[in-house]
């Protein structure tokens, strides 16, 4: 992505422009110079006056400051991989799992209603 990318998604007041401002000119964002000042050299370097504002310096400055974006890698994208007809699903004792379930109809509801404070005074069965 370069600076004519830019250009476009401000002109369409795109909602990633900021994310990519940011990344082209993180180091000039986070530098001791005012909002107003790093809006108006990168409008002027972009050769359009105006188009960046001093709230989107702010912006960047707010929300990438505390989550910064991971780096931009050029791999190419994995596939999943996709399975043939041919091919089973893994079953339960394949992937390491027990294949036992618990039958909904043989739990006590009781059972799953006593809730037990730590705050409860405990019965002492001392006799």
């Amino acid at each position: 992505m370069d600076k004519d990318t830019l250009v476009d998604l401000f002109e369409r007041r795109d909602k990633k422009r900021r994310r990519l401002l940011y990344r082209l000119y993180q180091e000039l964002i986070h530098s001791d110079l005012t909002a107003a000042y790093i809006a108006d050299k990168i409008s002027w370097e972009l050769k359009r006056e105006g188009l960046i504002k001093s709230t989107d310096i702010k912006f960047c400055r707010y929300h990438f400051k505390k989550r910064p974006l991971k780096k931009l890698s050029h791999s190419p994208v994995s596939t999943p991989a996709i399975r043939t007809k041919d091919q089973k699903p893994e079953t339960a004792s394949a992937t390491g799992l027990d294949g036992t379930w618990t039958d909904p109809e043989k739990i006590s509801l009781i059972d799953n209603l006593i809730v037990e404070s730590k705050f409860a005074k405990k019965k002492n069965h001392e006799t």
